[in-house]
């Protein structure tokens, strides 16, 4: 139990994450291999749960146990939508389950209910290895695969669910990627810039590549991204994250592999950033784990990772993450928080020297470190000496103007 509450999420993988008013609601994924197993035969419902990040200490809320029944999903696209934007849309995903059919719902934040959307116009194909971005009411969607291994088919659909009206749309594949899977998409400005991922089951598509749609013009864009060193340069990557902080892009993780390779390797960068005035790549150096397949939510500051497939373990189907980070983007050293979001007495050998957050309000979770203690110190030592002064001048005072009168009375 983790400060007085009943329910503590477990690891998982190959979830999403949406964030609302001030809450992250966190979706499908699986927490191993063995359950991944176990649900093909059985009709389960996914994990369906939030954080409320407004409180002190973080409230963790299982929804799944409250009623909301989500048929198992893994690697689904959510996005918000609705008149107000206060619903969010599961999109895709893997349901390993034949019974379901439905690739798509919709979750409404103020009543808590889930249900199944009847949209009109033609419905995209089912698939994995999406990401999407809401603008204006509408969720924009790229690529993806089914399947894997070599009997992998990778999709170049441009779908837009219009979450206002209910209709599908199809936005232009001119000069778009010719397929893309596992890569991040981001707005900057009306503009989604994609970035990594992969084209083929062997084919990663080269970080310096960075895709742009623009929303309002129905274009694409190829743009060609440098580094001011050439050894900054990101290693290409599938299973990442990215926000928008401060006009530049901030990824992280994501895994690398080939035919040669005989597990998963962590992607060269693990904290990579895109300027997007000049398009110039950076690297912050981090002891934070590398992870796949986790999720990244922007909350003010801080840069909160959720989860995913830590890829420094072995591939032995329980190497999925527990613990959520929290990196405060205005600090240049990436000062990076643990979360009390489950049970942060794991076995699993990963880096803790950063303290343990309560709550993310920019203003009470400022980092201390040894040059503020001394600054701290230094204060409190003048500020005593300058009372002892003005103790000392008082007495002395005192006991001037007490001889002077016994003068005057002489």
């Amino acid at each position: 139990m983790v400060c007085g509450q009943n329910y503590i999420p477990g690891p998982r993988t190959g979830h999403a994450s949406v964030y609302v008013g001030g809450i992250i609601y966190y979706m499908g994924g699986y927490s191993n291999e063995s359950e991944l197993s176990s649900t093909i035969a059985a009709n389960t419902e996914s994990e369906f749960f939030y954080v409320d990040t407004r409180s002190n200490p973080l409230l963790w809320v299982d929804l799944k146990n409250q009623g909301v029944n989500l048929p198992f999903t893994i690697f689904p696209t959510a996005s918000i939508g609705g008149v107000n934007q206060d619903s969010i849309f599961i999109i895709g995903g893997q349901h390993l389950n034949e019974t379901n059919t439905n690739y798509l719902y919709r979750f409404d934040t103020e009543t808590n209910e889930l249900s199944v959307p009847i949209v009109k116009g033609k419905a995209p194909p089912t698939r994995e290895g999406m990401n999407s971005v809401s603008y204006k009411g509408k969720i924009y969607i790229f690529g993806g695969h089914m399947g894997s291994g070599y009997n992998i088919i990778l999709f170049n659909n441009f779908d837009i669910l219009d979450t206002i009206n209910l209709i599908w749309q199809v936005g232009s594949l001119i000069n778009s990627p010719v397929t893309r899977t596992g890569y991040t998409a981001t707005l900057v400005n009306g503009v989604i810039y994609y970035i990594g991922g992969r084209t083929q089951q062997y084919t990663f598509s080269p970080m310096t590549e960075i895709f742009q749609y623009d929303i309002l013009g129905n274009t694409w864009s190829l743009k060609k991204a440098t580094a001011t060193d050439i050894t900054t340069i990101p290693g290409a990557r599938v299973g990442h994250s990215a926000v928008l902080f401060g006009g530049k892009i901030f990824v992280y993780g994501g895994m690398y592999f080939n035919s040669d390779t005989s597990y998963n390797l962590p992607s060269k960068g693990t904290i990579v950033i895109l300027d997007t005035t000049d398009l110039v790549w950076s690297q912050r150096d981090t002891d934070a784990p590398k992870l796949a397949f986790h999720t990244a939510t922007l909350l003010n500051k801080f840069m909160i990772i959720s989860f995913g497939s830590i890829l420094e373990l072995p591939n032995n189907g329980n190497s999925n993450n527990e613990l959520i980070y929290g990196f405060d983007l205005e600090d240049p050293d990436l000062k990076w928080y643990l979360l009390p979001s489950s049970n942060t007495t794991t076995t699993t050998t990963l880096p803790t020297k950063s303290p343990v957050a309560t709550s993310f309000n920019t203003e009470t979770n400022q980092p201390s470190s040894p040059s503020r203690m001394v600054i701290v110190g230094a204060s409190i030592s003048i500020v005593a000496a300058v009372l002892t002064i003005c103790v000392i001048c008082s007495s002395v005072y005192r006991r001037m103007k007490r001889n002077k009168l016994k003068t005057v009375e002489s």
